[in-house]
């Protein structure tokens, strides 16, 4: 959409979509496999299953399903725990978007501007929103995998 709004052509928005939907789909199979090597495991149902309710910090009764719990939570963790080094590197990012956003608005269409406001904004909900629905997200984990069962 980003691309679509910056550049006016549909088809740059389609050839974006189709790049970065491949290349995301890729790298987030291996990540998930890297993280989560039980789920190979597991049906599509069953990781919907533990997936959302560890996500919810619902306890699993299956045991068989718990024992997955407990694999997530332990990929979660370990994610959350890599991507803390890279995490200084928002603010850069943030300043650099405000001073696109800026240009843009002033020197660019406005679909220039649209994108760089949209993309500031993700920014902005990445640098302070996201690490409280991480530290949530993370507690539940823990609570569904942790549970008696």
């Amino acid at each position: 959409m980003l691309a679509w709004l910056d550049s006016g052509l549909a088809a740059a928005g389609l050839a974006v979509l189709m790049i970065v939907g491949t290349c995301y789909g890729i790298w987030m199979a291996r990540r998930m496999k890297r993280y989560w090597p039980g789920a190979d495991g597991l049906s599509g149902a069953e990781r919907v299953t533990v997936v959302r309710a560890a996500r919810r910090g619902e306890r699993i009764t299956d045991a068989r399903l718990s024992a997955a719990a407990l694999d997530y939570r332990t990929g979660i963790h370990a994610a959350a725990e890599e991507a803390k080094p890279v995490r200084w590197l928002l603010p850069v990012v943030l300043a650099v978007g405000v001073a696109t956003a800026g240009w843009d608005a002033v020197y660019g269409s406005w679909g220039n501007a649209a994108a760089s406001f949209i993309y500031l904004f993700l920014l902005l909900a990445e640098l302070f929103w996201w690490p409280k629905r991480r530290a949530q997200l993370l507690s539940n984990v823990d609570r569904a995998a942790l549970s008696p069962g």
